[in-house]
């Protein structure tokens, strides 16, 4: 189908920037050549001008040096008017001597001055240019030469030449320069235009192809010829369309067959029309069915039950007569175990069969194809086709094609042998529904049987996980009241310490000493050298003895705190073994301050530092005690890590941050061994641990928690020796909003 072409759209298209193109390089060369000419152009008519000065100067050369040496200057005069009046280009002649004395001649007279440097320069040498000379303010071209007699430089012969025929001329320059350009802009526009077309046009005949094929038509082509890469994406193009028709065409006769498969009672009613459908799509010679007597193997007989020929010649197996027969030899078993076992032969001959087609005078068989028919994991038959005109590789949809349509008629053949069994079941029904309900109630039987069994093993699984999770909640709140416990234990050793240091002794001697002296005491406070030590030691005892009061009240408050966490620990596992844990509105930092006094004194031994870097966040609806237990578990990692590293810098850093507007953020970062990556998700795996004296509960049971409050909790480690850092996410909610949730 070859399509018309619509004229150029030039706006936003190809041939627009072509043609731009092409005239802006036109454009840049033109300009080039003019930017080149009319310059070179000016000099040649400014070298002209110094030509003619430089004559009209040697002119006057030998009349100029004698006048200067006798001072005569009449004869110089004169000579000067002769030139004058011999070219009216020449608009002024000056004679200057070293000293400044002038003689300057025009046409309007002359007269005798002293100019200045302009008329005798400096350098020295010969010069000309177009400039506006002083001392008659006009524009010129000014020649200035030196003249000499008997090798003395006498001073200097200045010759002014009028710039009307020079202007002149630059002008007709501009005007041949800006006409010849203005008429290559033009053409270069027409070229650039005509071009441009030219080869747009084969690229919009491919457009308008693509065009038609996006709308449907699969049979539009793109006639390009040009011999350049545009006629190869156009054939290529051509070829890639053909290729879509022809899948489209296998597509459709791989539906018809489907269809006429289902309509069908019969498969061999329409298993000649399949064959012809598919023939045609696939552009084929011939297309057949062949049905073995039995299992494949050399030297067994396949007969061609159905077959299709391009002449339109079609066969069934009405009468045994119209069989034929082709017989496997020689290699042909591996051919069909390979045929079998792929379930696809692809060759381009067919030397295995007896001449099938040359018996009967057809051409000799070019390529063909096979396909085994299975029904029920059994081989049957094949399906083949033939192509008696070239040599060619069948395609992937073609083989595909051939395939589902062996799997239809395997199909066909399968439902076929169904339906003769369900009559041949339908004869013996009674026999077969006695059996069946014997089997019927066996299988009730079995199933029952099975199912109070299974009731069984659910009931042990129930109990084997009721007390395998009561062994996780024993062993979780054995190992967090340890914790608390060591907390405890540190405590009740800093107040034996503090009692067994205080000078209890010390303060017996001191109201001993005052007993004895108890008749005379005043005497003694102020005369006896004993007593007057007394009063100063007892104010330092009883300053003493406060100071330790102090501190046995912190210890003894740190020992309440640990007491209310261990009671706190058991009401949360109590709690969790009811319906739901206690949720109450907690401030963080708070509850972070409360876990690091709780470890203070670990801190202290081990001389750890702890950073504190708060942002104000508000109160989030969580169970209290295990956020704190989570907190403990992560804050004494952090400890252990470092009391295990060499690192100089014995710090935790804790961090509190708002996090995606939804969730609050508490990070613990230590400086202590780290953790390696292969290990920082198995740290949270119940039972993994890297200490010695570990278990694996804290970080598991931590992580659960911060799961079921609908958190999470990771890590994050740079390496071993590096330091960890412990990330704990919470959702952000109110008391009463959780409890809505």
């Amino acid at each position: 189908m070859r399509l018309s072409l619509t004229p150029i759209a030039w706006r936003n298209s190809l041939a627009l920037q072509v043609s731009l193109v092409c005239w802006l390089v036109a454009l840049l060369t033109l300009s080039i050549f003019v930017a080149g000419i009319i310059p070179e152009q000016k000099k040649d008519l400014q070298d002209a001008l110094f030509s003619k000065a430089r004559g009209v100067a040697s002119s006057l050369q030998d009349v100029t040096a004698g006048a200067a040496v006798s001072e005569d200057y009449s004869s110089v005069v004169d000579q000067c008017n002769q030139v004058l009046a011999g070219d009216e280009a020449i608009d002024y002649l000056v004679v200057t001597k070293n000293d400044g004395f002038s003689v300057l001649v025009q046409r309007t007279g002359w007269r005798t001055d002293h100019l200045g440097t302009f008329w005798r320069p400096a350098s020295g040498a010969t010069w000309g240019a177009i400039t506006t000379v002083p001392d008659i303010r006009r524009r010129v071209f000014h020649f200035a030469k030196p003249f000499d007699y008997s090798a003395i430089r006498w001073g200097w012969i200045n010759v002014g030449l009028s710039l009307t025929s020079y202007d002149q001329s630059v002008r007709r320059i501009y005007w041949r320069t800006g006409g010849t350009a203005i008429l290559c802009v033009i053409l270069s526009l027409l070229v650039s235009v005509t071009y441009a077309r030219r080869q747009v046009r084969p690229i919009l005949s491919l457009q308008a192809a693509v065009h038609q094929v996006a709308q449907g038509n699969l049979s539009a082509r793109a006639e390009i010829h040009t011999g350049n890469e545009i006629e190869g994406l156009a054939n290529s193009f051509n070829s890639m369309t053909a290729s879509i028709l022809q899948r489209n065409e296998i597509l459709e006769s791989v539906r018809f067959a489907a269809q006429e498969f289902l309509a069908a009672h019969e498969m061999r009613a329409v298993v000649v029309d399949v064959l012809r459908r598919i023939g045609t799509a696939t552009r084929a010679s011939h297309v057949w069915m062949c049905e073995a007597a039995a299992a494949p193997r050399a030297g067994c007989n396949c007969h061609i039950r159905h077959e299709w020929d391009a002449s339109g010649l079609a066969r069934s197996d009405n009468t045994v007569s119209t069989l034929r027969h082709c017989r496997w030899s020689g290699s042909a078993e591996s051919t069909c175990a390979e045929g079998a076992h792929s379930g696809l032969s692809n060759h381009d001959h067919k030397p295995h069969l007896v001449q099938l087609h040359a018996q009967e005078g057809a051409s000799t068989v070019q390529a063909y194809l096979t396909v085994p028919i299975i029904v029920r994991d059994a081989r049957i038959g094949f399906l083949g086709v033939d192509d008696c005109t070239c040599r060619r590789e069948w395609s992937t949809a073609e083989q595909d094609c051939f395939r589902a349509v062996a799997g239809m008629i395997g199909a066909s053949i399968t439902r076929q042998q169904a339906l003769e069994a369900l009559q041949e079941a339908k004869e013996t029904l009674e026999a077969r529904v006695v059996e069946r309900t014997r089997e019927l109630q066996e299988e009730v039987f079995a199933k029952d049987r099975a199912h109070r069994e299974l009731a069984e093993a659910q009931q042990n699984l129930i109990r084997l996980s009721r007390l395998s999770g009561m062994a996780e909640i024993a062993t979780s709140v054995l190992h967090n009241v340890g914790n608390v416990l060591n907390s405890v234990n540190v405590s009740t050793t800093v107040v034996s310490d503090k009692v067994r240091e205080l000078r209890a002794d010390n303060l017996a001697s001191a109201t001993a000493l005052l007993q004895q002296h108890q008749d005379e005491i005043s005497d003694f406070i102020r005369r006896d050298p004993k007593g007057q030590r007394v009063l100063p030691y007892l104010v330092k005892l009883g300053t003493h003895f406060q100071d330790e009061r102090q501190t046995l009240l912190q210890e003894l408050e740190q020992l309440r705190k640990h007491v209310e966490h261990i009671k706190g620990i058991v009401s949360t596992q109590q709690n969790y073994a009811k319906v739901s844990g206690m949720v109450e509105d907690v401030n963080l930092p708070e509850l972070v301050d409360d876990a690091c006094r709780i470890l203070q004194t670990g801190f202290e031994r081990h001389h750890i530092s702890i950073e504190r870097d708060y942002e104000a966040v508000p109160e989030l609806a969580a169970e209290k005690h295990a956020v704190l237990q989570i907190l403990l578990n992560l804050i004494r990692n952090a400890k252990e890590a470092i009391k295990q590293a060499d690192s100089a810098q014995r710090l935790i850093r804790i961090r509190i941050r708002r996090h995606a507007d939804s969730h609050v953020r508490v990070e613990v970062i230590d400086t202590g061994v780290g953790i390696e990556p292969q290990n920082l998700t198995r740290i949270f795996s119940h039972g993994f641990t890297t200490k010695p004296s570990g278990h694996g509960f804290g970080l598991h049971t931590s992580a659960l928690d911060a799961r079921k409050m609908g958190g999470s909790l990771s890590a994050a480690s740079d390496g071993q020796g590096r330091g960890a850092t412990f990330t704990l996410d919470l959702p952000l909610h109110r008391r009463d909003e959780r409890s809505v949730a």
